[in-house]
């Protein structure tokens, strides 16, 4: 399962060369994936720390350093005045529509890569229900313990 960070390392450094090779700021992994998580419409900060397995605290400190350069805004979730929601900001408008092209060709030099099959059986793979996570060393296959 090494390959799933090898291959989320690939994809988010080849993101960030991009970025920096059409002179953005790079930005620290956090940031990144905090990014994708609004641009694919996930903008409750709760909702993209349980995505990506973090607390609210550690996304809240991320996302402030994307706030402070202008990159994403925060504003009063409507439904629930307590709570913020992240958004992308007007100024960030050519980083995000460089980003979401990026992505998008990314994606396309993958599939060109490993092919078409491989390609559409890892997006298949990644997509699936995983079903719930292990609890513990009973939930395992082949436990002893059951």
């Amino acid at each position: 399962m090494a390959g799933l960070t090898r291959a989320l390392d690939w994809f988010d450094n080849s993101l960030q060369n991009v970025l920096r090779s059409s002179g953005f700021e790079p930005l620290h992994r956090t940031q990144s994936m905090i990014l994708m998580h609004i641009a694919l419409g996930i903008d409750r900060p709760a909702d993209i720390a349980r995505e990506m397995g973090l607390t609210r605290q550690n996304v809240h400190h991320m996302a402030k350093s994307l706030i402070d350069a202008g990159v994403i805004q925060s504003a009063p979730d409507p439904e629930d005045p307590r709570r913020n929601l992240y958004r992308l900001s007007e100024e960030s408008g050519e980083l995000r529509d460089l980003a979401l092209e990026t992505l998008a060709r990314i994606e396309q030099a993958l599939e060109q890569r490993i092919g078409r099959r491989r390609f559409d059986g890892l997006k298949s793979a990644l997509a699936a229900d995983w079903g719930p996570e292990i609890a513990d060393a009973d939930d395992l296959p082949g436990s002893r313990r059951k």
